[in-house]
């Protein structure tokens, strides 16, 4: 009863979490140079997999700030879902040791 009722504020919490999550993007920021003759330019570059496709965006760096919170909102996400999956499935294992143990006992 204890571990079930733990399970599902957790569950509760990981759910709420997720909600106050603002805009996500997935992906990695990464550094790059290019250079042209003695010239040598920096900018920053979004990569991301998004409906089964590989994508890279260049960020401006008026949004750099705005991008890096979107992609740490994301990872966040993604580690809360995962959170919720695995809870999901002790519980559902929880209710399968429960029900062997009922049926064990009504023989």
């Amino acid at each position: 009863m204890k571990n079930r009722k733990r399970i599902a504020a957790q569950i509760d919490a990981a759910k709420k979490a997720i909600l106050e999550l603002d805009d996500m993007r997935p992906g990695h920021l990464s550094s790059q140079k290019r250079a042209s003759g003695r010239n040598v330019r920096e900018y920053t570059q979004l990569s991301y997999t998004f409906q089964k496709r590989s994508r890279t965006d260049y960020v401006q760096p008026e949004d750099l700030v705005r991008i890096k919170a979107e992609v740490e909102n994301y990872r966040k996400f993604k580690d809360l879902c995962e959170r919720i999956v695995a809870l999901s499935i002790e519980e559902s294992k929880r209710k399968t040791v429960q029900r062997l143990k009922e049926a064990g006992g009504k023989k």
